[in-house]
């Protein structure tokens, strides 16, 4: 049988070489992540290489794996991380996204680690982090909005090795579905094809001198995803091929929240838990991001609508949500809290600035609206 095309292309760009200088070279991940776990994923589908080690093998620049090596060495201090964290086998979690829900678990800690007088934990099941402070508890299930961005951005990093000037679109805050699952293989497979045949693109790239964007093929019957070729000169640049619209960004915004919560309210334990906080990671929505920076603009200028807030249920009591990067820990300036009405939630009196993010969660959200 056939190799999938982007096996191949990942076995090409991937350098193993590249992998073990870097695992040496910073400590924690090397305790975490051992050379041959990582190299045992390079046969599994449907990316053919762990999170990391695709990684470790292809980023030029050392800033991200420099914060997630400090990341860890916090991480690794916390009480349970051997009996938790440790004890997940890597290659049980390798696919390219699983980093993203990873190192959130990591960033939520810290941030909450930084507060003073503050108290943090991995819990051995149920969510996954205890807060305490001042003999007060409460507990956060952490949850990463990953849907069919993981895939685009996959997509996107492979054809980045293959040139830089590759781009992919998607039409913001309208329906974005890429084929999941046992369908994500072939789905990459027919994206990648053309490109084992190096005059591919380099016609592409030579049409893309005179006018762009050029598109590229995608699978037949998926919608509203691009791949096209950049050009350098923007006097060619040729309005018309590539959408220029979204979505309405309210509307999309209460359907993210909903989603975030549905996912949640009923799953690890969550019930038999008080004072449970979700925090939402939305880094890999640039939907989200963009209707989320709109909806702030119009707030400060009184135009906007209030969001709808999907109902709660009754295992979560509040939210938090941010979308702070990889390099970072959420802050005052990217993150929002909205706690459920009625609740005095021990997060409130850990610092000033969780109010301060209550306020902004208040005026983002409509105070008794509900998705049903």
């Amino acid at each position: 049988m056939t190799e999938p095309a982007h096996k191949i292309l990942v076995r090409k760009y991937l350098d193993w070489e590249k992998v073990s200088n870097r695992l040496s070279r910073y400590e924690y991940i090397g305790k975490h992540y051992n050379l041959k776990a990582l190299q045992d994923c390079s046969e599994k589908s449907p990316y053919y290489c762990h999170y990391l080690a695709w990684r470790l093998g292809t980023w030029e620049y050392e800033k991200s794996f420099t914060f997630f090596n400090e990341l860890l060495k916090h991480g690794i201090l916390l009480p349970n991380w051997d009996k938790k964290i440790k004890a997940e086998d890597p290659s049980k979690r390798y696919e390219y996204e699983k980093f993203f829900y990873f190192l959130w678990e990591l960033q939520v800690a810290k941030f909450f680690s930084d507060v003073k007088g503050v108290s943090v934990e991995w819990t051995l099941s149920g969510p996954d982090l205890k807060i305490s402070s001042n003999g007060k508890t409460f507990y956060i299930e952490c949850y990463t909005f990953i849907k069919s961005f993981g895939i685009e951005l996959f997509i996107e990093d492979l054809l980045n090795r293959i040139h830089p000037r590759i781009r992919t679109l998607h039409t913001s805050c309208i329906k974005f579905s890429l084929p999941q699952n046992a369908d994500t293989e072939k789905f990459l497979n027919d994206i990648f094809s053309p490109y084992l045949n190096p005059c591919f693109i380099d016609n592409k790239l030579k049409k893309a001198e005179k006018e762009w964007p050029v598109l590229l093929p995608t699978p037949q019957g998926i919608d509203n995803f691009y791949i096209y070729v950049e050009g350098n000169n923007q006097a060619e640049y040729i309005s018309g091929r590539l959408p220029n619209a979204s979505g309405i960004p309210e509307n999309y915004l209460a359907v993210c929240f909903k989603e975030a919560i549905n996912a949640k309210r009923n799953s690890n334990e969550l019930s038999q838990h008080s004072n449970v906080l979700l925090a939402i990671n939305f880094l890999l929505s640039t939907d989200f991001q963009g209707a989320a920076n709109r909806q702030k603009e119009l707030n400060e200028l009184c135009l906007s609508e209030e969001i709808p807030l999907c109902d709660f249920g009754n295992a979560i009591d509040g939210i938090f949500f941010s979308a702070c990067g990889i390099n970072g820990v959420p802050s005052l300036e990217n993150s929002y809290l909205k706690i459920k009405a009625g609740i005095e939630h021990p997060i409130l009196s850990l610092d000033e600035k969780f109010n301060l993010l209550s306020a902004k969660g208040d005026s983002f959200f409509s105070q008794d609206g509900r998705c049903t």
